[in-house]
């Protein structure tokens, strides 16, 4: 007590722990106080500064936001090598069979099912939406080659190249390399075959073929004029499945090119266990399978020579893909 008047101290007291977002007091600066009677008196502002034990909560919440966001990536990533892991076109050699594996669901892959029209082009479908069953396929745009060594069902024996880019054979010839390991197929069919594909003429190609356009005479309503393009289509029946060559444009250039489908009727696939599908619909990442036996090894030669019909560079490559298996045969 001073002149009547009490002075207390500013020295920073905590009753409680400050968190986050709290300070404490703590001098910075002076300030001068005019007292009473002619006295004067230094005192110290006190500045809110952040409490330390605030740091530490804010540390502890940072680090835990990086471990949940670290858990979501690794499960993001691995949702998406899972939904890659589904679409590929898996193939693996049994004693008597090469068998097939094919996503039932991924509409916009290279595996679609569809529904059986009388044009013989089909009507795709959602397939967990649909009682699939007799009159449904599978359209199966097969291919051939691959640039590098990266998928499960690839042939690196089987190696060639293409306008100076190294190809190595992948899908439809490691179920011919395999076809032909276990006795499906002879080499003699594979030389029958390169001698067929030889006799191909360049005006049989598909891709060959006119593109018809037909204009209507008559204009339509509000001056609209309707126009119909026309595409070929070559179709192979047999009674395991059928393949097609479809001349679709070309989507990194300009033009038309020939394109093969494998179409797999449903009724002919197998459930993992090996048995055949029951009618229904598609389960969340359904897979099915196709067996290549000596029943239906005929098959596989239709479409190998679809192939050679599409296109010169098509019917270039499966020879140079046949000669190469018979190659490594030879060597066994």
């Amino acid at each position: 007590m001073k002149n009547g008047l009490k002075i207390e101290s500013l020295t920073p007291a905590l009753s409680r722990l400050t968190g986050e977002g709290e300070s404490f007091a703590v001098s910075d600066e002076n300030l001068w106080l005019d007292l009473p009677d002619g006295h004067s008196q230094i005192r110290n502002r006190p500045i809110a500064v952040p409490s330390p034990i605030g740091w530490e909560r804010v540390r502890v919440r940072a680090g835990r936001l990086s471990i949940i966001l670290f858990a979501l990536i690794c499960l993001t990533f691995r949702t998406f090598c899972a939904d890659a892991e589904y679409k590929q076109v898996r193939i693996e050699t049994l004693t008597n069979a090469v068998r097939v594996r094919l996503p039932l669901t991924d509409v916009t892959g290279k595996v679609r099912v569809k529904e059986k029209s009388s044009d013989g082009f089909g009507l795709p479908v959602a397939p967990s939406k649909t009682i699939l069953g007799k009159k449904h396929y599978l359209e199966w745009q097969i291919g051939y080659d691959i640039p590098n060594t990266n998928s499960p069902s690839v042939v690196p024996e089987i190696k060639f190249l293409r306008n100076g880019e190294t190809k190595y054979g992948h899908e439809l010839s490691k179920i011919i390399f395999e076809a032909v390991r276990i006795g499906l197929l002879s080499t003699n069919d594979l030389v029958r075959e390169i001698e067929a594909l030889k006799k191909i003429r360049p005006t049989e190609f598909e891709e060959s073929q006119p593109v018809q356009v037909e204009t209507a005479t008559n204009t339509m309503t509000d001056g609209f004029q309707s126009t119909v393009q026309r595409l070929p289509q070559f179709t192979k029946t047999t009674p395991h499945g059928w393949v097609q060559i479809q001349l679709k444009q070309k989507q990194h250039a300009v033009g038309y090119q020939a394109m093969v489908y494998v179409c797999l009727p449903l009724d002919e696939v197998l459930t993992p266990d090996g048995l055949p599908r029951k009618a229904g619909p598609a389960k969340s990442k359904e897979t099915v399978y196709y067996d290549f036996t000596r029943e239906n090894a005929a098959f596989l030669l239709d479409i190998i020579h679809a192939f050679g019909l599409a296109s010169r560079q098509h019917n270039e490559d499966m020879a140079h893909i046949l000669g190469k298996i018979l190659e490594t045969s030879a060597s066994r």
